[in-house]
């Protein structure tokens, strides 16, 4: 499969062109919900590829109760203008199609796209805005199922990424639209030697600077970020460990939280543009009776020798999680060693 960038942003112009063209040039800004993908496509063609596109974009998420990364609704084309100011909107067809989705492709994609598909050259493209602002737009188009089958098999984890990206920087800017607690990350930063963004709505539960420790929290439901700081080398940042270290600074701060182990795990990842690692796991107190999700970034600090945890988890009974936890990662994500003030 060959990709070529530039050409891609020129399709994603044309096809802006095309459906400005053909309806209202004015667009409204999205609704709903912003892990729901509402799915256009024909019934025969949905058929036949929903298994596929349901287990790349559904996957299990444990909190620790099943939910989804994300939530698919299939709808056909002649319902497209009641949800063309979802969030997320993904439009799917072939080109041996007959169905109102297949044949609207048809009608809107760049005729060198069309044609670079029957080759397999071009398989998906990307349209933010596409019908509402803020609105992420996958458009997806094969010359048959057998090809689609085989392309997005191929494509899958690229395409599923991309997605995650774009969903994550929407997320950041809604999070932070309507205000930030740039107060709180300036004191963060020069008495703890960090920052993160903070929303306008957290509070610093509790802080230890002898000990390097801030846990900034939110409540209904309960959510919280946490970061430590502890000295060590690499050699430190082995599962056992970390999960003894976690378990001892949060059992202190949080009244006998501890990390459930054979539901979690250590992998690695890149966190701001380095490697690290995090653990995805279960958390649960035992005198409490609650517990939820957690992730851990374990981030080392080659300059000193010491490690930063940045933790977050949920507390959240009666309700989804993983929405929760998604907001929590941007701001985990935003996490920067400003100056060593020791």
């Amino acid at each position: 499969m060959k990709h070529h960038y530039n050409k891609l942003l020129f399709f994603s112009f044309l096809l802006s062109v095309i459906i400005t063209f053909n309806g209202c040039d004015y667009k409204t800004t999205t609704v709903g919900y912003q892990y729901r993908i509402f799915v256009v496509a024909d019934s025969l063609v949905w058929l036949d590829l929903k298994d596929d596109i349901e287990q790349t974009f559904e996957s299990i998420v444990y909190t620790p109760h099943t939910e989804k990364s994300f939530y698919i609704t299939w709808t056909p084309f002649k319902k497209l203008n009641e949800f063309k100011e979802r969030m997320n909107v993904f439009i799917i067809g072939t080109e041996d199609g007959n169905g109102g989705a297949s044949n609207y492709l048809k009608k809107v994609l760049p005729e060198e796209f069309k044609s670079s598909a029957r080759e397999n050259k071009y398989f998906y493209l990307f349209k933010d805005d596409m019908f509402a602002r803020m609105q992420i737009g996958l458009i997806m188009f094969a010359k048959d199922c057998a090809a689609f089958k085989d392309n997005f098999n191929m494509l899958k984890s690229e395409i599923f990424n991309t997605f995650s990206k774009k969903y994550y920087a929407r997320l950041e800017h809604t999070m932070f639209y309507k205000g930030e607690r740039e107060d709180t990350e300036t004191y963060l930063a020069e008495n703890f030697g960090w920052k993160v963004r903070v929303q306008h709505d957290y509070f610093i539960a509790i802080q230890d600077v002898e000990k390097d420790y801030v846990w900034l929290r939110r409540l209904d439901p309960d959510r919280w970020l946490s970061v430590w700081k502890v000295p060590g080398g690499s050699a430190a940042l082995e599962a056992d460990s970390i999960f003894q270290i976690r378990n001892k600074i949060l059992g202190e701060y949080y009244q006998g939280d501890c990390v459930v182990e054979e539901e979690s795990y250590l992998t690695e990842t890149e966190f701001n543009g380095q490697s690290a690692k995090k653990i995805i796991g279960l958390w649960r107190n035992d005198s409490l009776l609650v517990g939820g999700p957690f992730r851990t970034y374990i981030v080392h600090n080659k300059q000193d020798s010491s490690i930063y945890f940045v933790d977050i988890a949920v507390m959240a009974t009666t309700e989804n999680k993983k929405p929760y936890l998604d907001q929590l990662e941007v701001i985990a994500n935003t996490f920067k060693i400003v100056k060593d003030i020791n």
